[in-house]
């Protein structure tokens, strides 16, 4: 095949996340997409300056598929900057955290998931925005996984070991908060909650199912508010996260709109796709209808739930 005939992938590597640091990872993607028939070019961030740095690689090597090879802090500042462009993203991930990986149906094996990008088999998906100002490609929520994830963050112990580490430190005594929720033209919603998830997704990088009813690409989020639940519910809600049944429990509340204002009190953390951002009041969220074209594992070998919801 000849190179004008081959696409051209930019791989755009955090050579600090996950296992990036531990072999030489560009002379292994490209012996990859050599395999492939890609045309293989790179980037490396550096924290500084990344976005404008990226839009320049872009612009200079004119890929048809941009990659994002890191974890979901990754994935976010990719999409951000191929939202409405009509260049595909795809995933390759090696972060602590690959929840979107996850919802897509992308494995870790590197071997597999380039072979993904190169079957080429894409869909637009919707993107949510955040007080106009932080895009969320995965999930954001306020609350309990928030402080969980800062932590985390502060940690030197990666990988699935230190998040579970912070999360039984959290689950011995979560902290409750009011809740309001205005959307549409509907009265206010208020609760007292523990944990408030913002959504169009499904998964937690867990692969445990947080929004068993919505869909990726239907113009609506999901909000999940998790109310406070008595010790002895804690198993009944592992169960349920695990078998898609959570919208189930009474201690579940999940509203579905395109545009939504939530106010919580006390100020709570916020995460967006893994990132702390600090506490917030005040949170503003909409719906961004089919904002980037992904490539997803259309083949659904890996996971153990079938995302049956996810893109059809």
């Amino acid at each position: 095949m000849a190179d004008s005939e081959k696409r051209k992938v930019l791989f755009i590597v955090n050579p600090i996340s996950g296992s990036n640091q531990k072999y030489r990872l560009t002379d292994e993607i490209t012996r990859i997409c050599e395999k492939h028939h890609l045309i293989a070019e790179f980037f490396k961030t550096t924290g500084e300056n990344d976005k404008q740095k990226i839009s320049k690689a872009i612009e200079k090597h004119a890929p048809d598929v941009v990659t994002a090879v890191g974890g979901d802090g990754t994935v976010n500042m990719v999409a951000g900057l191929l939202k409405n462009t009509g260049i595909k993203l795809a995933i390759l991930p090696t972060g602590s955290a690959n929840g979107m990986a996850y919802e897509l149906n992308i494995p870790t094996n590197m071997d597999s998931a380039i072979g993904i990008i190169a079957r080429n088999v894409s869909k637009r998906i919707d993107l949510l925005m955040i007080n106009n100002q932080h895009l969320a490609v995965h999930l954001s929520d306020l609350g309990m996984n928030a402080r969980i994830i800062k932590r985390f963050d502060r940690e030197k112990i990666r990988g699935i070991y230190g998040y579970s580490r912070q999360f039984f430190k959290e689950l011995k005594s979560p902290s409750k908060f009011k809740c309001i929720v205005q959307y549409k033209d509907r009265h206010p919603r208020k609760y007292k909650a523990v944990m408030v998830v913002m959504l169009n997704t499904h998964y937690f990088g867990t692969g445990a199912m947080v929004n068993p009813v919505g869909k990726i690409d239907d113009g609506k989020f999901e909000i999940v508010v998790i109310k406070p639940y008595p010790w002895y519910y804690i198993f009944r809600m592992f169960l349920a996260f695990f078998s898609g049944r959570i919208h189930r429990l009474r201690h579940i509340r999940i509203i579905s709109c395109s545009y939504a204002k939530i106010t919580v009190t006390p100020p709570q953390d916020l995460q967006i796709d893994g990132e702390p951002t600090g506490e917030i009041r005040n949170i503003e969220i909409e719906n961004i209808p089919k904002a980037v074209d992904v490539i997803y594992n259309d083949r659904q070998e890996h996971l153990l739930f079938k995302p049956s919801r996810i893109l059809k």
